[in-house]
């Protein structure tokens, strides 16, 4: 069966909306110190050594039922927010949790557009990507923090990629900025240290665990004039 190919109209917005967030305002950086306290984050540690990744699809349960139809892990989540190489996870603090970053408004004007300024966090599932292994522990801490209120957080350890499989990411001596540039390209020569990871196919997780999702039966937030989503229909940004 022939792939169906991506119109770069269907993509344009998303790319933008990615795009925006690489000119943050340099001001975010003075509330990670908050952040950072908060969720009990340790950057410290590197290791060369491959890590045992968490499993793909967390605190899921096995289907014996073979006439049921299978969970998938967007399950009653209204709006989702995909946040691909996340980091530390600041980008799903300023949706959650806007009013601790004040300073963040080119974040907010986004995500406002996007979600629209009275969403409801019990209406979103963030969905983390990060293969760092060193913000692991940050993004479990995070998982537990944001469901203390019922907001639902998944920390995926993976890079996401055309394929599965592995790749060498390298830590590139800026754990003083939350390790900003590791990635698969070497930043400065032989003294990047090299990190296996793990890789997944976006196009099938998504349509794995994303398309035909089933809805919530109640939606909290007012939804009305967002940005390709007028009519309050659910959204995958």
């Amino acid at each position: 069966m022939p792939r169906r190919r991506i119109s770069i109209s269907t993509v344009l917005p998303t790319i933008l909306f990615i795009a925006y967030f690489l000119h943050l305002d340099k001001k975010i950086l003075r509330d990670v110190a908050f952040d950072q306290a908060s969720t009990s984050s340790s950057s410290s540690t590197k290791s060369t050594a491959p890590h045992t990744p968490l499993p793909l699809r967390p605190n899921t349960k096995t289907n014996i039922n073979a006439t049921t139809p299978k969970s998938k892990l967007a399950d009653d989540c209204h709006h989702i927010y995909l946040d691909l190489g996340s980091n530390i996870g600041i980008h799903s603090r300023l949706l959650y949790q806007p009013h601790l970053y004040p300073h963040a408004l080119k974040s907010k004007f986004l995500f406002d557009q996007q979600f629209g300024p009275h969403r409801h966090n019990n209406d979103l599932c963030v969905f983390a990507f990060e293969p760092n292994p060193i913000h692991r522990e940050r993004h479990v801490n995070l998982t537990r923090y944001f469901a203390q209120w019922g907001w639902r957080y998944h920390y995926l350890p993976f890079a996401v990629s055309d394929s599965y499989g592995n790749e060498t990411f390298y830590h590139n001596g800026d754990g003083h900025k939350e390790e900003i540039g590791f990635g698969d390209h070497r930043l400065i020569g032989k003294g990047a240290v090299e990190e296996v990871v793990p890789t997944i196919r976006l196009v099938d997780w998504i349509r794995e665990e994303v398309r035909g999702r089933r809805l919530p039966k109640k939606v909290f937030g007012k939804y009305g004039g967002i940005y390709g989503g007028g009519d309050g229909k659910p959204k995958v940004v």
